[in-house]
C-alpha cells in the first residue's frame, strides 16, 4: 500500500542530500495542469522523478504516437524533479499514408508565458523543472 508521508520523507532527504532547492508548489502546479488540459491535446512528456535514477519512458528523443497522460501520470507531483515535454504527436492519418506530426508548441508557450512558468526550449522539447 502506497504510503505517502514516508514517500514525502524520502523526498526530502534526497533533496537535501542532493542540495536541490523548490522552483514549484501546489498553486504552480495546479495553474499549469490547467493550461495544459486547455491545449487542443494534452502532450507527451517525459518524468523524471527525484527517487528514480532514470526518467519514464527511457527513450524520449523522436515523436511519439500518443499524448500524455497529465491527470495520473504526473502524480505525485512532490516527487517530480522536471518534465521534458515534446508538445506534438504523429496522428495516424490511414493506413498507406504517413503519420503527420501534430503540434502544439506555440500554444503551450504562449500558455507558460501567461503564468509566468519557467521553462527552457532545447532543441524539440520544453522541459520544466521542479527542483534544481
Amino acid at each position: 500500500m502506497y504510503d505517502e508521508d514516508k514517500h514525502k520523507r524520502a523526498v526530502k532527504a534526497e533533496l537535501t542530500k542532493r542540495g536541490l532547492g523548490s522552483l514549484m508548489n501546489d498553486t504552480k502546479w495546479r495553474e499549469l495542469l490547467a493550461e495544459i488540459n486547455k491545449l487542443p491535446f494534452p502532450p507527451p512528456y517525459q518524468r523524471k522523478d527525484l527517487l528514480q535514477s532514470e526518467p519514464a519512458p527511457a527513450s524520449f528523443d523522436s515523436d511519439v504516437w500518443y499524448h500524455g497522460d497529465w491527470d495520473e501520470g504526473t502524480h505525485p507531483l512532490f516527487s517530480v524533479e522536471w518534465i521534458r515535454i515534446r508538445p506534438r504527436y504523429l496522428k495516424h492519418v490511414a493506413n498507406l499514408l504517413p503519420k503527420v506530426t501534430v503540434s502544439c508548441e506555440a500554444e503551450l508557450e504562449q500558455a507558460l508565458q501567461s503564468i509566468g512558468q519557467a521553462y527552457e526550449k532545447v532543441d524539440d522539447s520544453i522541459w520544466i523543472y521542479a527542483y534544481r
